[in-house]
């Protein structure tokens, strides 16, 4: 009986293990499928946005800092603590962040060609996949004792 377990175990195991080699090929792959110009808009996008990242950080008072990290406090009410604490300029803020990166995910698509855009679909399908079976194997382990 043991036996059997392990064995299906194993296979089970190498099942999943093949799965993400498949999904990290084709996500390196959807680098590869970019054009220069495709690959520099995003690299632009990162630094812009960690830009901005930054100088949102740089407008946090201590107290917003330490509501953050309050370790008395659930994750929602620290958030819902620190929204309410955001001033106008923080808000604004926020806002034009959230605008920029629609603006230019709009720019982003506009510049795919229908193959890159059924590349993209088949990946977030495949994404989609795994993490159901990150799902499916945290409800087994659950129900079956951690294994």
């Amino acid at each position: 009986m043991k036996t059997i377990f392990k064995s299906a175990l194993t296979i089970l195991l190498g099942i999943i293990f093949s799965g993400s080699i498949i999904v990290a090929q084709e996500q390196t792959q959807s680098n590869q499928f970019l054009t220069e110009a495709q690959k520099t808009m995003l690299k632009n996008d990162l630094q812009k946005r960690k830009e901005i990242r930054e100088a949102f950080k740089a407008t946090l008072t201590q107290d917003q800092k330490n509501m953050l990290t309050d370790p008395r406090m659930v994750k929602a009410d620290r958030i819902k603590a620190f929204r309410a604490s955001l001033t106008d300029q923080q808000v604004n803020m926020i806002k034009a962040r959230q605008q920029e990166i629609k603006a230019t995910k709009g720019q982003f698509r506009s510049t795919l060609s229908d193959q890159q855009k059924m590349q993209f679909k088949k990946m977030a399908a495949n994404k989609g996949k795994m993490n159901r079976a990150t799902y499916k194997r945290a409800i087994w382990r659950h129900r079956f004792g951690g294994i």
